[in-house]
């Protein structure tokens, strides 16, 4: 039995010590098993529950700590981590903030957004051949290729000979101009006789009739020989018997020959394309929505990609009547100068119709100022405090000559971006992404 004068729990350190003293003064007196088992279970029981209250004791003292200030260093730390800030419309933004020396060692610089007046509806196209100076020879009848005189690529004059074929067609037209060349000839004689003996009254009226008439039938066969001949593009040289040639129609460039020495060719065969390339067109497509802008003869601006610094200086030659009721929008052509050659047939191009002022405002920034974030297009914007820089998504329209491109939405006009340096800020906020994931 446990003397009724000893408390049942140790409340305190003190009466714990005093329990125990007090069983190791009874221990003197005889060894009771029982007795010594009830006290290594009240000392178990008084340590654990000491052990309890010292890490409850702990854990207010840590949370007291954690109640004041943080320490400068841990500000630093803290400083480029991205924090959660309450923007617009009650949605959460990143912020990425920098002391003065990250924001010089980064070469960050803020600006106003420039704007321009939409004076130019952009539109893309293909550079194709003018169709009034490209063509594509071919035989007029058939027959088999003998020589070729042009090679791809060579220049040509209006003329010159392309290639000699032969024909049987044109053999027999030509054999049937010699014939009608010469009945003709012997018909002009008979009615010059015929003339001759009427004014001597030895021939008849009728025989001269009959002596022109003879004359001009025969002068109609030999025309019908010589158009026959002319229509399949044959010279009228009978020594040539069956051979005639192809002939560039203009001046110009070989762009295209399908063409062999023995191969058989058919009207129906283009054997050389002859294109004259100091002039070009490109076909543009105008949507729907834009086609009360477009007028023939409007100044157009188009650039390539293999010469992006170049501008060429065209004019609008066509406008569709016929709307593509897939697409929604109307072929337009423009006719562009091209002396020295650079514009190519099949090029992509990007052009810029004049269509005159008084369009919207349009924000543009440097290209240098977009950044991709996320998978979004975003530009830097500065934010309430010095340092501070919040990613702003905007949508991106064309670009501009000078590095600009025309932000489409996502910025006012007068609004402040990081102009210069927004890669850093970029790689900034990766990293400090990256450092919170691995915690």
């Amino acid at each position: 039995m446990i003397p009724k004068s000893t408390p049942a729990w140790p409340t305190t350190r003190s009466q714990g010590t005093e329990m125990r003293r007090a069983d190791v003064c009874r221990s003197h007196h005889g060894w009771r098993p029982a007795a010594a088992l009830t006290v290594i279970a009240r000392v178990l029981t008084g340590g654990l529950l000491l052990s309890v209250l010292g890490a409850c004791s702990r854990g207010d003292a840590d949370t007291t700590r954690d109640a004041t200030p943080e320490s400068a260093s841990a500000r630093k730390a803290s400083a480029a981590r991205p924090t959660a800030d309450s923007a617009a419309g009650g949605h959460s933004a990143e912020i990425v903030t920098l002391d003065s020396a990250a924001v010089r060692l980064g070469g960050i610089q803020v600006d106003a957004v420039t704007t321009i007046t939409s004076t130019g509806l952009p539109v893309t196209g293909s550079i194709t051949y003018d169709p009034n100076r490209v063509s594509h020879v071919g035989p007029r009848t058939d027959g088999r290729v003998l020589t070729l005189r042009a090679n791809l690529g060579d220049r040509v004059s209006r003329g010159e000979v392309l290639a000699v074929l032969e024909s049987p067609e044109v053999g027999q037209l030509r054999a049937e101009e010699r014939e009608a060349e010469e009945l003709v000839r012997i018909a002009r004689e008979n009615y010059a006789r015929e003339q001759g003996l009427a004014r001597q009254g030895i021939s008849s009226r009728k025989e001269l009739l009959d002596a022109e008439a003879e004359l001009r039938r025969n002068q109609a066969a030999l025309r019908s020989a010589e158009s026959r001949l002319d229509v399949l593009g044959a010279e009228h040289d009978h020594s040539q018997g069956g051979r005639f040639s192809l002939t560039a129609p203009f001046a110009g460039s070989v762009v295209a020959r399908d063409a062999s020495p023995g191969g058989m060719a058919t009207p129906a065969d283009t054997l050389f394309t002859v294109a004259d390339l100091s002039r070009v067109a490109i076909e543009l497509d105008v949507f729907e929505r834009d086609l009360a802008r477009v007028r023939r003869g409007q100044p157009v601006a188009v650039t390539v990609t293999a010469y992006p610094g170049r501008t060429f200086q065209g004019r609008v030659a066509y406008l569709g009547e016929v709307l593509d009721p897939q697409n929604r929008t109307v072929e337009a052509r423009v006719e562009i100068p091209n002396p020295d050659g650079a514009l190519k047939p099949g090029m992509f191009a990007t052009a810029r119709i004049q269509v005159g002022g008084g369009g919207p405002a349009l924000v543009v920034v440097p290209q240098d100022a977009l950044q991709d974030v996320g998978g979004r297009r975003v530009v830097f914007v500065p934010g309430v405090r010095p340092g501070e820089f919040r990613p702003t998504p905007v949508e991106v329209g064309e670009s501009l000559d000078g590095g600009r491109v025309v932000i489409r939405a996502g910025l006012a006009p007068g609004a402040r971006v990081v102009v210069a340096g927004a890669f850093a800020l970029r790689s900034e906020l990766a990293r400090a992404e990256l450092s919170e994931a691995e915690h």
